[in-house]
C-alpha cells in the first residue's frame, strides 16, 4: 500500500529472491502479482485470523476504563490518509438521522489532531458526541459487543482485521466495497462506495435503525 516499489526496492528484491511468497488475501495476490514479474505458482494465499477475549472475559474490565453509554458506532485503528475516518465524520454531518443523534467512538489511532477537530466542526457535528479511547484488548472486545455498528471506511485493505474482529464479537459491520473487504467479509457486512459519503450514512441508517438488518449480519458474521 505504499506504492510501487522499484526493481532495486528491498521489498522488490525480497520477493524475487523468496522460494515462495504468502499473502493475506486474494486481493492482495492479485497486486502483487500484477507488480511484481514473479510466477503466479510462487504465490499462495493464507488468510489471517483473530483472536480477542471472550465475552466471559469482560467481566475483569475495570470500573475506571472510558466507555460510552449512549449508543455509538466505533472505529478502531489508525484514521489518516487511506484509512478514510473524515469520511465518517462528512457523513455523519449530512445525515439529520445521525448528527448529533448517535456517538462515534474510535478506538485506538491516538488523540484527535487539530486537522480532524476542524472536520468535525465543518461537519457542524457537537464534540460530545465523538471520542477517541485507547486500550487493551479486553476494553476493545467490550466496544465491539456494545456497538452498534463497526464502521470501516478504508479505501485499501490488503486485508482488514476490525471486520473479522467485530463479527466474531457480534458487531454488525459496515465497510467500504473495495479491494479485499468483499472477500474478507463475504455477505456479512453492509457495504457502501467510500468515496460516497451520502452511500456512507445511508449504509449506517440502514443497519442501525433496522433491528432486523442487524440481528441478520450478527447472524452472517458468526458462520
Amino acid at each position: 500500500t505504499g506504492g510501487i516499489p522499484s526493481a532495486h526496492s528491498a521489498k522488490y528484491q525480497a520477493v524475487k529472491r523468496a522460494d515462495h511468497v504468502i499473502c493475506i488475501s486474494e486481493a492482495t495476490r492479485s497486486d502483487l502479482l500484477q507488480i511484481f514479474d514473479v510466477a503466479a505458482a510462487k504465490v499462495s494465499v493464507v488468510h489471517l485470523g483473530c483472536d480477542l477475549p471472550a465475552a466471559q472475559a469482560l467481566e475483569t474490565i475495570a470500573e475506571s476504563k472510558p466507555t460510552v453509554n449512549d449508543p455509538y458506532l466505533l472505529y478502531v485503528g489508525q484514521r489518516d490518509g487511506y484509512k478514510n475516518f473524515k469520511a465518517i465524520l462528512a457523513a455523519l454531518g449530512q445525515s439529520v438521522n445521525l448528527k448529533n443523534k448517535i456517538h462515534l467512538l474510535a478506538f485506538g489511532g491516538g488523540a484527535f489532531s487539530q486537522q480532524e477537530y476542524d472536520l468535525m466542526k465543518h461537519a457542524g457535528l457537537d464534540l460530545s458526541y465523538v471520542h477517541q479511547v485507547e486500550g487493551d484488548d479486553v476494553l476493545l472486545s467490550k466496544m465491539y459487543r456494545d456497538a452498534l455498528a463497526l464502521v470501516y471506511p478504508s479505501i485499501y485493505e490488503g486485508f482488514g482485521l476490525p471486520p473479522i474482529e467485530a463479527m466474531a464479537q457480534g458487531c454488525p459491520v459496515v465497510s467500504s466495497n473495495t479491494s479485499s473487504m468483499p472477500e474478507v467479509i463475504g455477505s456479512a457486512a453492509e457495504f457502501f462506495n467510500p468515496l460516497s459519503t451520502e452511500a456512507l450514512a445511508l449504509a449506517i441508517e440502514h443497519v442501525i435503525y433496522s433491528a432486523q438488518r442487524r440481528e441478520e449480519l450478527i447472524r452472517l458474521g458468526h458462520l
